[in-house]
């Protein structure tokens, strides 16, 4: 519901993520902006396009408008996309038809076999095109900023999906909500990273992105996370790993799918087991801020009768306490334990 939080920035790091992997992925750019497009190296007005392909999903118009992705240089099928241009924005009608929302569905059926992964990149509404990526999706990922009105927009957007999910598809399942551009420092962003965790405690990633230019950069110059050089990049290409996993394994969390996805499963969680500690590097207040590898050991705790803040500084202390962390929170920090606990 809400631009400019990164939904395109995290379609793109999901399908480097695939690439690095050897994963044969699609991309779906139903944006009217085309920025999926642009950033895997499709530059220009193409006809066919994604929109003639969903009007009419017959196999040579599909093919027409699915093309490779400058990333996996020529390389067919390996990572391709079925570009967007702005005539899809005719498509995008506010009230649209059951049977035109299984328009997306009919267009992969005829490409399923092709592909071992399909990444479907929407734009900001819950209009027809955002319905018919749910309807043709096994998973929806929320992509949100730690700001109100992207909460707004969260709180929308599950809404809509449960309505969806209850009258249309319900094999459609919500993955969870990621958190995108976050900056640690910010104690708005802290606030609000709380707030979410408080209202979606079973939703919100352990995989956090924060704010960082390597995405900005590497996205405006058509080339991969993986491929982009520096520490940063290297540790964001981690996260994407790491989340690629993730959705990987809820695939098969529910029932059994085709083999090749429980192999491709178990060869991510091979090859980004490396990167696991990444993602829990975060340093905000709440649940992230206590995050360390699964394995490591808990600290025995001791508790004393003195008070963490000195009397001089408990105003101060009560202040940016309530400026980082919810009333929620707050009671169950402050909450004088039972001693028989």
């Amino acid at each position: 519901m809400k631009g400019g939080v990164g939904k395109t920035t995290i379609s793109l790091g999901l399908a480097s993520a695939a690439l690095s992997l050897g994963i044969k992925t699609l991309v779906v750019d139903l944006d009217p902006q085309g920025n999926a497009s642009y950033g895997l190296g499709l530059i220009g007005d193409y006809d066919p396009s994604v929109a003639e392909a969903i009007a009419k999903p017959r196999h040579n118009t599909i093919m027409k408008a699915t093309l490779a992705s400058t990333w996996a240089k020529g390389q067919t099928g390996l990572l391709d996309v079925l570009v967007s241009t702005n005539r899809v924005s005719k498509l995008n009608v506010p009230n649209p038809s059951f049977r035109s929302l299984w328009k997306l569905d009919e267009l992969l059926s005829k490409v399923q076999n092709d592909y071992q992964l399909v990444i479907i990149d929407t734009p900001p509404n819950i209009n027809a095109l955002t319905r018919m990526a749910w309807v043709a999706s096994d998973r929806v990922m929320l992509v949100t900023e730690p700001s109100i009105n992207s909460l707004i927009g969260i709180d929308n957007a599950t809404k809509a999906f449960n309505e969806l999910r209850r009258q249309v598809n319900r094999q459609v399942r919500l993955f969870g909500i990621v958190i995108n551009r976050l900056r640690p420092t910010l104690a708005e962003h802290q606030y609000r990273v709380n707030e979410l965790e408080d209202i979606y405690p079973d939703l919100v990633s352990e995989v956090v992105f924060e704010e960082k230019s390597p995405l900005n950069q590497s996205q405006g110059a058509a080339r991969s996370i993986h491929s982009w050089p520096g520490q940063a990049a290297a540790k964001l290409a981690g996260n994407f790993d790491e989340l690629l996993r993730q959705v990987l394994d809820s695939f098969n969390s529910d029932e059994p799918l085709r083999s090749d996805q429980t192999r491709i499963s178990k060869e991510v969680s091979r090859k980004s087991k490396r990167n696991r500690d990444v993602t829990t590097d975060v340093k905000i207040s709440g649940r992230r801020s206590a995050q360390r590898t699964q394995t490591a050991e808990p600290e025995r705790i001791q508790m004393v009768d003195t008070p963490p803040v000195s009397a001089e500084y408990q105003e101060k202390f009560n202040e940016v306490l309530k400026q980082t962390m919810t009333e929620k929170q707050i009671k169950a920090l402050t909450e004088i334990p039972d001693p028989e606990d």
